[in-house]
């Protein structure tokens, strides 16, 4: 057990080294995709809506709750992150990197759980603090649209501490579609027209709202809090539960993908 724990540490760090650097998966993915765009996003649109707000009362503009303030955030961090995870587990498991990491880990799950705790945990710490600063600015900064918002409210409280447990999830999501596709470019477009092409456009089906309901990243979204008209039975806990469980699923059956492929043969 010990010695399965420090592989498993050895290959956090290992991780953190590879992906190190200026021209790296961080900073030319997570940085831009996961931190910067949402908060230009969710900044440049208050900045609109307040403007409108202000010009005029003829323009009406309706006030923003707590459960509609951090969508972006949800919607481009939280993916973003996955996405990031995805791509460094995909590219491990390709060329002289995956000869290296097949000598360094006997156990072929060594490796996905690794990125899982290692690109996991910067993605909870990264939701979380961009959650927190999110509410607290857009109170101060845009008080008409935005002066109902509340850090401490209990939308808010739920918030920061459900958005980094979803994207925690959603990483190991991403990370075990990897290990089971082994492309980058296929896992990176698979992820993304799942989540904004597939999970939306079903509800347009017959019948499409209660296929809807089984819909995982919608299902992982609703859990955080946010308000959708997507309302699955089982409510918002039972929503994150749900999501979890899949990632949980997706992670194994990627950790057996990546045994596969290191023992062909069985």
């Amino acid at each position: 057990m010990n010695a399965r724990r420090g592989q498993v540490r050895r290959g956090i760090r290992a991780e953190s080294v590879r992906v190190g650097g200026a021209r790296s998966v961080l900073s030319l993915g997570a940085v831009p995709g996961a931190i910067l765009l949402p908060l230009v996003v969710t900044f440049g649109v208050a900045t609109v809506a307040e403007r409108f707000a202000s010009i005029s009362d003829r323009i009406q503009v309706t006030s923003v709750a707590t459960g509609n303030s951090v969508y972006w955030v949800i919607t481009f961090t939280v993916m973003g992150w996955a996405v990031v995870a995805a791509y460094a587990q995909a590219t491990a498991e390709r060329g002289a990197v995956a000869d290296t990491v097949r000598y360094l880990y006997p156990r072929a799950w060594t490796g996905p759980v690794a990125r899982w705790l290692y690109y996991g945990g910067l993605a909870a710490a990264c939701s979380a603090i961009l959650v927190g600063l999110v509410l607290l600015a857009l109170p101060a900064l845009y008080p008409k649209v935005y002066g109902g918002v509340d850090l401490f409210s209990a939308v808010g409280v739920r918030f920061v501490g459900t958005v980094p447990l979803y994207a925690f999830l959603a990483v190991g999501l991403g990370v075990g579609l990897a290990a089971v596709v082994g492309h980058p470019a296929g896992v990176v477009v698979g992820l993304l027209g799942w989540t904004y092409l597939v999970e939306q456009a079903v509800g347009l089906l017959p019948n499409g709202y209660t296929v809807q309901r089984y819909m995982p990243f919608l299902n992982g979204i609703f859990g955080t809090g946010q308000e959708l008209a997507f309302l699955p039975s089982w409510g918002r806990t039972g929503a994150l539960v749900y999501f979890g469980a899949v990632a949980v699923v997706v992670f194994g059956l990627g950790c057996l993908a990546s045994r596969r492929r290191r023992h062909p043969d069985g």
